[in-house]
């Protein structure tokens, strides 16, 4: 699931996703909100949750908070996936329990990479000098 309120950066990661040939089927959400809603009924789970910080009405700070301190989303691995490129914030998010954190980029080839690596590896953020930390 990416949880996104820019419709580009939407297309982008749909894009991405589109390049790696892996069958996988991605939900969007605009907002905490409505990702909190999609989870509720959602019959499965998704393996991970790509979430950006700068939303409204919910922030992706205030919606990785709820998904941790809920008993049914808290082992979902949520992987912030922001603009901002700042090491607080990068560690303020892996202190609220976040399982990665990409600095979103201009780079297409280095995003198809990155979530290559990720879904092929299931259940393991991996390391990419520079771009994920973890």
């Amino acid at each position: 699931m990416l949880v996104d309120d820019d419709t580009d950066d939407q297309e982008i990661f749909l894009y991405a996703l589109r390049d790696l040939n892996i069958p996988v089927l991605c939900q969007f959400a605009r907002d905490g909100h409505e990702a909190l809603k999609k989870l509720a009924v959602a019959g499965e789970k998704p393996d991970y949750i790509f979430l950006d910080l700068n939303m409204a009405p919910m922030d992706g700070r205030s919606c990785l908070m709820a998904l941790k301190a809920d008993p049914h989303l808290r082992e979902i691995p949520v992987i912030i996936y922001s603009t901002s490129s700042d090491p607080r914030t990068r560690d303020e998010m892996l202190l609220l329990g976040a399982a990665g954190y990409w600095v979103k980029d201009v780079s297409i080839s280095r995003l198809c990479s990155w979530l290559k690596s990720l879904l092929e590896e299931q259940h393991r953020v991996p390391e990419v000098s520079g771009t994920i930390f973890s």
